[in-house]
């Protein structure tokens, strides 16, 4: 029964962490109308996910959860909060990405004490605590980021948009993450040195193009001397 209410509790915390976070990343504003608003929405999705689980359980939703969360997430920020559909897709997944604090805490936990009730205790409290620290520490960082150009969207949105694709692929479809392979072990590695060479090359022309913006700037300001 205890382990139950811990994972009710685990999976809502997860959820409004997943739907507040992917919000607030935006800069939607962390205020009381906005909250009701995003309460009333998880509430919409959390009776859908609870009515998956019913009818098709556990294993087929996990599979199409993107379907019925994701997607309407990215939809419900455009349409209603008037965002790009590509930054509200980044944040999400950059959301997702955050979720990983929580989960390394609770397998780590878990591996400590063998207990699942330990499992789920270190992640709601881990998810709780990574919320208040990111909404505190890092949104309106976040706002500036994710409000830039399409290009640089791409760029900063590759590593999630991978990571989210890479979870997916080899955790929720199949079970290649814990086969062992060694293709699948340094695929990340191979996605931090991809992501980090086109940051580079990004900051490279910016810088360039900075730089040849001054040049002219000097040029006018001589040709009015």
């Amino acid at each position: 029964m205890l382990l139950h209410v811990l994972a009710a509790i685990h999976n809502t915390t997860t959820l409004l962490f997943g739907i507040f976070l992917s919000a607030f990343f935006l800069g939607v504003r962390q205020n009381k109308s906005n909250t009701i608003k995003l309460l009333l929405y998880s509430l919409a999705e959390g009776t859908v996910y609870l009515l998956s689980l019913t009818l098709i359980g556990e294993t087929a939703t996990m599979q199409i959860y993107p379907l019925f969360i994701h997607l309407p997430l990215a939809l419900f920020l455009t349409f209603y909060y008037h965002y790009t559909f590509l930054s509200s897709c980044v944040s999400i997944v950059s959301a997702y990405l955050c979720c990983q604090v929580s989960t390394w805490i609770g397998m780590f936990a878990l591996s400590l004490s063998s207990e699942q009730w330990c499992y789920y205790c270190f992640r709601i409290i881990a998810t709780l605590g990574t919320y208040f620290f990111l909404c505190r520490y890092v949104c309106h960082t976040t706002e500036m980021i994710f409000a830039k150009d399409r290009r640089e969207l791409w760029v900063i949105g590759f590593l999630p948009f991978v990571y989210y694709i890479f979870d997916y692929a080899t955790n929720v479809y199949t079970s290649l993450l814990y086969s062992g392979s060694k293709v699948v072990v340094e695929f990340l590695g191979f996605v931090l040195c991809t992501t980090y060479l086109l940051f580079l090359f990004l900051y490279f022309k910016q810088y360039e193009e900075q730089q040849e913006t001054l040049h002219q700037n000097q040029l006018m300001e001589l040709m009015r001397d």
